[in-house]
């Protein structure tokens, strides 16, 4: 287990911004696919910040 396991979290939300970036610049998504994609993008994109506003 983690010592800090707030740096883990943000981690893991770069990490799946990250993804949800790659899977949005595959030109090969259906369009309701890439809508779902950035919503899921602005919500952990939100949680983040506020994440980050806590500390």
């Amino acid at each position: 287990m983690s010592d800090n396991p707030g740096s883990d979290t943000e981690r893991h939300l770069r990490e799946a911004l990250r993804h949800l970036g790659a899977a949005q610049d595959d030109d090969d998504l259906r369009k309701t696919h890439a809508v779902a994609l950035e919503e899921v993008s602005n919500t952990v994109s939100s949680v983040l910040r506020e994440y980050e506003g806590d500390e």
